[in-house]
């Protein structure tokens, strides 16, 4: 066997491979829902709601903290958002609304469980 059909037969082999990656990671994408979608479904909340808390500057681990608060104290999505531009946390807002922060928790950890969101520490360790 020459050494250029080998070549051949070898660059053939990787160019295959490297087209089945893309297949499988395009097959993957449109398998799974992106993240605004998931959440909108799964709260069934209109995505251009979710996109718009985006925009605010919230990620989706809190989109989904916000989302369960709101649900769990029946309360409108507005006035948790005014509280919290007033200043007050999360759990401080729970607190407010009559709810137990470690139910909310327990709820808000399930969910983003479901929706497999997971949550950077808002701070940085230190070492």
């Amino acid at each position: 066997m020459k050494k250029t059909s080998i070549a051949a037969a070898i660059l053939a082999l990787v160019l295959s491979f490297q087209a089945l990656r893309k297949a499988a990671a395009a097959v993957s994408a449109a398998a799974e829902p992106p993240k605004t979608e998931a959440v909108s479904l799964y709260f069934n909340r209109s995505s251009g709601e979710i996109s718009e808390l985006r925009a605010s500057g919230f990620g989706y681990g809190e989109i989904v903290k916000i989302f369960v608060i709101a649900e769990m104290s029946r309360r409108p999505l507005e006035e948790l958002l005014a509280e919290n531009r007033q200043g007050y946390g999360w759990g401080s807002i729970s607190l407010k609304m009559g709810l137990n922060p470690v139910f909310v928790k327990l709820r808000v950890d399930s969910a983003r469980r479901d929706l497999d969101i997971r949550v950077r520490p808002a701070r940085p360790e230190k070492s």
